[in-house]
């Protein structure tokens, strides 16, 4: 069998060379976590060598180390057949894209763009044409290219790039941009390696691959531990541990909606890694450049040399007993949890809808966070208390931030997160309630936000989920089912549900009541000039004006219908519940005055929905006396933010 093997530069492997993929492997398959990991990844690799204070020029990033990112499968030709390896190459190619777009919108020194483009695509007697040259695809690359936001994606698979590329957007790094940007670009192109396996024939290639996933190769770091931990429990139980083990990962593996054809099923090691920093992590890399990985780190997919580090002196595993408790009881607790959390995210479940609205946006810390608060001897009734609690902190927390236009995801926000969860540990619901509620009321911002919240390149993403939410607050109130899952289905069968523009655009009809065309369009962005439709009918109301277009509205939700005079003389339930609570109105003519008339009233429902004192509630309440001495002796973690930041430890 004759083969070449090369390591390579990203910039080598993307840049004059051309690939294909079989049609039978063209299913794009990765997730956000994996997007979220590949990020981490690469900043934490960075910046163990990114030094801003000592930097004249990125010519110094050729002294920093390497980023190995394993190997991919090829067969020879002027284009590349990928037989393994796709998944990889079209991510870095949407993160290759987003760079570009980055760099070019924010990089005032022309000296310091980095060239990409060849990376993306080449040119040919006059025709452009993709490195990675998938038929279907092309459409979609070319609207990201030229951030076409009109862009309807004809496949899942073209629609999960698109999804990943946004998710890209969201879960890039803050302190990557700015000044660290263009030695970031430099780094990633030329210090991220792969080794390129080329074949002179397919079938060579099929066998390598086969050859390389075949079941015989190296444990994995959640099999590893498992093999330690056993070794550690007397003989007698070591069947009864390893059974119990392997029981909990199929559970949880048998619960997974994740599509692992063609993929190596990592779920064990998701979980195990969640599971040990949410318990054991008592340190997190610091912001300061150079810093070494910490406990946090450490327990990511490699965790099984810190558990044979770690395991007395921070686990608390001495003798055979404790190992056996370890996974008799305590894995089998967070197994419990980690389900729970799986199940309520993954359907609308009465008493749990935070956990599914936080799945919706992606909020996978909340299970971390769950994981973490509950204790060993909890009944079921506390540990659905601590559920409850920890995803309606993370549904406030979250909602807060977006409508303030502040991201929500964990990599932004992870010191902070952190320190929460260092806080909640094993602790009791009283205690696991005011360290939410305080970390709420003390976040520097407030619901008020969503009277200047609109559409935007930020929050297009999450602004359907706020709509639907107040959709189905309305309709819960009323005594109807919330539809919640109906309104934020992409997939779903038949007509989605798409964001509708109450005031038409036709500047020319309205311009009186506004400054200029700017004015405008940014007003018509507004929260308050938004609800919800579906596709065929948002579509079809586009051309008509606000006369027309309330009478058809009239026929529709809840928040649509409320424009409509029919409203207020066919709904008493409407009357009784949602008017005499918020003040809604028919509106006969749309303007100005209108779009914030209904961003207050927004306003009004937003405190309602996201009210930190919920929490309390859940939590059996507490009096103002132990509020004040438990604010007042206990630092939050903006308060450790401030300090970290006083004594130089933060940029």
């Amino acid at each position: 069998m004759e083969k070449i093997d090369k390591t390579d530069t990203l910039r080598t492997i993307l840049s004059g060379r051309k690939y294909t993929i079989d049609y039978f492997q063209r299913e794009y398959r990765w997730g956000r976590k994996q997007i979220e990991q590949m990020l981490a990844d690469f900043q934490n690799t960075f910046e163990e060598f990114y030094k801003p204070d000592d930097h004249d020029t990125p010519e110094e990033v050729m002294d920093y180390g390497f980023y190995y990112m394993g190997c991919i499968i090829c067969t020879g030709g002027s284009i590349k057949k990928l037989i393994d390896g796709q998944q990889r190459l079209t991510s870095l190619t949407l993160l290759i894209i987003y760079l570009n777009n980055l760099q070019k919108e924010t990089v005032e020194d022309e000296d310091l763009i980095v060239p990409l483009d060849d990376m993306i695509f080449s040119k040919a007697f006059g025709k452009k044409s993709f490195n990675i040259d998938v038929e279907d695809r092309k459409p979609c690359m070319q609207a990201l290219l030229q951030k076409d936001q009109t862009y309807l994606p004809m496949s899942e698979s073209v629609q999960n790039m698109l999804d990943r590329y946004q998710d890209i957007e969201d879960l890039f790094p803050d302190e990557l941009k700015g000044e660290a940007l263009p030695y970031f670009i430099n780094w990633l192109i030329e210090k991220v390696l792969l080794l390129e396996i080329d074949t002179p024939s397919e079938d060579e290639a099929h066998t390598i691959f086969l050859t390389m996933n075949d079941r015989g190769l190296s444990l994995n770091s959640a099999e590893m531990m498992k093999a330690f931990v056993i070794q550690h429990v007397a003989e007698e139980d070591r069947i009864k541990v390893n059974q119990e083990w392997q029981s909990n990962i199929s559970r949880i593996k048998n619960a997974s909606s994740y599509d692992t054809s063609g993929m190596v099923n990592t779920q064990d090691v998701e979980f195990v890694s969640i599971w040990l920093r949410a318990k054991y992590a008592n340190r997190m890399r610091d912001t300061k450049r150079g810093a070494k990985d910490e406990d946090y780190e450490l327990l990511g997919d490699k965790f099984h040399a810190w558990v044979s580090n770690n395991a007395r002196t921070v686990m608390g595993l001495a003798k055979p007993n404790d190992y056996k408790n370890f996974v008799l009881t305590e894995m089998t607790r967070v197994t419990d949890v980690y389900l729970r959390m799986m199940d309520y995210g993954s359907k609308f479940t009465t008493g749990y809808e935070e956990v599914f609205y936080n799945a919706n946006r992606d909020l996978t810390y909340q299970t971390m966070l769950a994981i973490a608060a509950i204790k060993n001897d909890d009944t079921d009734d506390i540990i659905q208390k601590k559920i409850r609690m920890t995803a309606k902190f993370v549904d406030d927390f979250a909602t807060i931030r977006i409508l303030n236009f502040k991201k929500a995801n964990w990599n932004t926000n992870k010191y902070q997160l952190f320190h929460v969860m260092q806080d909640i540990r094993n602790a009791d619901c009283k205690t696991i309630g005011m360290v939410y509620v305080r970390a709420l009321r003390r976040m520097g911002m407030s619901v008020e936000g969503i009277t200047r919240f609109g559409l935007n390149q930020f929050s297009k993403r999450y602004m359907l989920h706020i709509l639907a939410r107040f959709t189905s607050y309305v309709n819960v109130l009323m005594g109807n089912p919330s539809h919640f899952e109906e309104y934020v289905d992409r997939k779903r069968q038949g007509n989605t549900y798409d964001i509708e523009h109450i005031l038409p655009d036709k500047y020319e009809d309205y311009k009186d009541g506004f400054a200029d065309l700017e004015d405008f369009e940014s007003t018509r962005n507004l929260i308050g000039n938004l609800i919800l439709l579906t596709r065929d009918k948002n579509r079809s109301y586009q051309a008509m004006k606000y006369s027309e277009k309330v009478q058809k509205y009239a026929g529709d939700n809840i928040l649509a219908q409320a424009l409509s005079s029919t409203a207020y003389s066919k709904n008493p339930s409407f009357l009784s519940t949602v008017v005499a609570k918020y003040g809604f109105r028919d509106i006969p003519d749309f303007d100005r005055q209108s779009i914030v008339d209904r961003a207050e009233i927004y306003l009004k429902m937003a405190s309602d929905i996201w009210n930190p004192n919920d929490i309390k509630n859940i939590a059996g309440g507490w009096d103002d006396d132990e509020e004040k001495a438990f604010f007042k002796t206990k630092k939050d973690a903006n308060s450790r933010l401030a300090t970290r930041k006083e004594v130089g430890l933060m940029p």
